[in-house]
């Protein structure tokens, strides 16, 4: 995967993609993530990961290991349930305004920035309708600022209905072991 990683991120880099990520193996999940995060650095750019209390410390290792003081200066963490249920539950305009927050002092300065986000809920209802509208309004904030974003999904927690919304979103699906472009052609309504 190391690979198809770097070889994405130098593809998309001037233009920016919305990659949707469905994850089954942890470790692997951890490990893509490292390494789209030295992909990252590697071209200058800071990284924002979203991520939740129970992968956050083997991530946290993980950086201390293999990325040096500068780097790691260039890796912001963020607790995705701060992030996703601000509110108690998830609602897309708080976080789209949250993201917009987040990103802006990097975005103003000129600073190149992607994105990696782990993306829970709680249960509520129209959750998957939510999730897709969130997604669609983050799909515009990422074309027009050109942002490289990863949103992860546990497979597990994705059903086919939501999948369909999902892929209807992004640019790329990603799984533990591949990449591909989604094709576009079925996007257009």
């Amino acid at each position: 995967m190391h690979k198809r990683i770097e070889d994405l991120i130098s593809t998309v880099k001037e233009n920016g993609a919305h990659i949707f990520y469905t994850f089954e193996n942890e470790e692997k999940y951890v490990e893509n993530l490292v390494i789209y995060a030295a992909a990252a650095i590697g071209l200058g750019n800071h990284i924002m990961i979203i991520e939740n209390d129970r992968i956050m410390p083997e991530l946290q290792n993980r950086i201390k290991l293999e990325f040096d003081e500068q780097q790691q200066e260039m890796i912001h963490t963020i607790n995705n349930y701060d992030f996703y249920c601000y509110r108690g539950n998830f609602n897309k305009e708080t976080i789209l305004s949250y993201l917009d927050n987040m990103l802006a002092p990097f975005l103003e300065k000129n600073i190149p920035v992607q994105t990696w986000a782990h993306v829970e809920w709680r249960e509520q209802d129209q959750i998957f309708k939510n999730l897709g509208d969130y997604e669609k309004k983050a799909d515009a904030i990422i074309k027009s600022t050109n942002l490289i974003s990863v949103c992860g999904y546990d497979t597990n927690r994705v059903p086919d209905s939501l999948k369909a919304i999902l892929m209807d979103s992004h640019d790329y699906y990603m799984t533990d072991d591949t990449i591909k472009l989604i094709d576009r052609k079925s996007r257009i309504q």
